[in-house]
């Protein structure tokens, strides 16, 4: 026992030992941090040192200067630039009151910051992550920046919240297959992704920007991988304006005020499956250009992917509800007979699809009811052929000397109720078999399409 006894002595000493900030261990260039953070200067390594060993600095040295009670940090707070971390640095549940600026620093292992709190601002202007980050959980005070940041590996922001004001342009998400996961995001005011560009799989589901979301420029460059913005909702203006998708698209139950696709690349390769989803996104505004080519954008976009996404008739309908809210009825009958089409083609069998047919070519399923004028000319049309004076003859005698019109004979002939009553002086000869095969099939198409069109100009058949 009492030789085990200093071993256990040793390792509580282990255990409980602290790294210190003011000990002997210290590099040069931890002690050249302290010294500038304590004067509330910013300590930029490069400077100070160029480019050699003394720009580096432990993970520890890093949680011990932003974790331990009683640092000797300014009111200023820290600020570190061009910094070469090699090891991994864990920050996971701290609290950190201070501002924080790491700008250009390298981070060549793990970063973990999860479900720390920073109270203030946190900024990693132009650093370079080389290994996995993770922000999951985290939540910072004020304004996060990322701007011009590098991330090598996987990035798991799940459930980062930003009391403020996010910044993330022109950074880059360089791995084509570690997930940058911003699931559940929250940010109260705006979040700037403007010319981010994404290598690989990247999720935004049930994300919640309460203010403007920019992602102008923005780049998702893996052909095979998922861009999935299913359920985000934003409260302001979101535009993808300028941006590039190459591979897959999600906006399922996405919610936005304002939605800009102005001179988006889609992809070009995905020609043979499902590549867009946009079942039951909902928006306030959506624009695909300017004003005059917003809508034919849209539509060609919709109908572009009418064969390679999932059918969904809220898709129409929406596009259809919004120009019509707009004034634009003529575009609002495009999405709508889209999405009879469509229907056709993927839904509908048998009987239904040879009546949603008809309906489309009679009077564009209510929204074209003109179309039943032209029909109907056509009709009375073969009629006038078929009803030729020498194929007909009175019906009485004493109608000889009356004049026939082939004409009005058609369509006394094809209107049904009212009477014109040439159809009850003359008829077709005996012998012109023809004509009287095509009398019946006159009255009958009279009979079946007039309350058709006349359903179609009330309205009925639009409801």
């Amino acid at each position: 026992m009492l030789a085990i006894l200093p071993l256990c002595f040793c390792a509580a000493s282990r255990s409980d030992s602290k790294f210190s900030l003011e000990g002997p261990g210290l590099t040069a260039g931890e002690k050249f941090v302290i010294e500038q953070l304590a004067a509330g200067k910013s300590a930029d390594l490069k400077s100070q040192f160029g480019e050699g060993t003394n720009s580096a600095l432990r993970g520890i040295f890093l949680e011990a200067l932003m974790s331990q009670p009683g640092t000797n940090v300014h009111r200023n707070g820290i600020s570190i630039e061009h910094a070469i971390i090699p090891d991994a640095v864990n920050l996971r549940n701290i609290t950190v009151r201070y501002e924080v600026n790491l700008v250009e620093c390298r981070f060549q292992a793990e970063v973990d910051f999860s479900k720390s709190v920073f109270e203030n601002t946190l900024s990693f202007t132009r650093s370079t992550f080389q290994g996995p980050v993770n922000f999951s959980a985290m939540k910072i005070g004020r304004a996060a920046t990322f701007d011009q940041a590098s991330f090598q590996g996987e990035v798991n922001a799940f459930q980062l919240e930003v009391v403020g004001v996010l910044n993330a342009r022109e950074s880059h998400f360089n791995s084509p297959t570690g997930m940058v996961d911003f699931t559940s995001l929250k940010v109260t005011g705006d979040a700037f992704f403007t010319r981010a560009t994404f290598a690989g799989p990247v999720t935004f589901q049930y994300a919640h920007f309460a203010e403007n979301w920019r992602c102008e420029g923005c780049a998702f460059t893996n052909a095979t991988a998922l861009a999935n913005f299913e359920a985000v909702q934003v409260g302001a203006t979101t535009s993808f304006a300028d941006g590039t998708f190459a591979g897959y698209v999600s906006f399922k139950d996405a919610r936005f005020a304002a939605l800009g696709f102005s001179k988006v690349n889609w992809p070009v390769t995905h020609l043979d499956h499902p590549w867009l989803w946009l079942n039951g996104m909902t928006y306030q505004r959506i624009t695909a250009g300017s004003e005059k080519d917003s809508w034919n954008n849209l539509y060609d976009l919709v109908q572009r992917t009418a064969r390679r996404s999932a059918y969904s008739a809220d898709i129409y309908a929406s596009l259809e509800d919004y120009y019509r809210r707009l004034g634009y009825p003529k575009q609002a009958n495009m999405f709508f007979r889209a999405q009879k089409q469509r229907e056709r083609e993927e839904v509908l069998t048998g009987f239904a699809w040879a009546w949603s047919l008809f309906l489309d070519w009679f009077v564009g399923y209510g929204r074209s009811p003109q179309r039943a004028i032209f029909w109907s000319v056509a009709i009375v049309g073969i009629g006038c052929l078929v009803f030729r004076p020498k194929r007909m003859e009175p019906q009485n005698a004493e109608h000889r000397a009356r004049k026939y019109s082939a004409f009005w004979y058609s369509v006394d002939v094809y209107v049904p109720i009212i009477k014109l009553h040439d159809a009850e002086i003359w008829k077709p000869k005996e012998e012109c078999v023809l004509a009287h095969v095509w009398r019946r099939i006159h009255t009958v198409l009279g009979w079946a399409l007039i309350p058709i069109a006349i359903a179609a100009w009330t309205g009925m058949l639009a409801r």
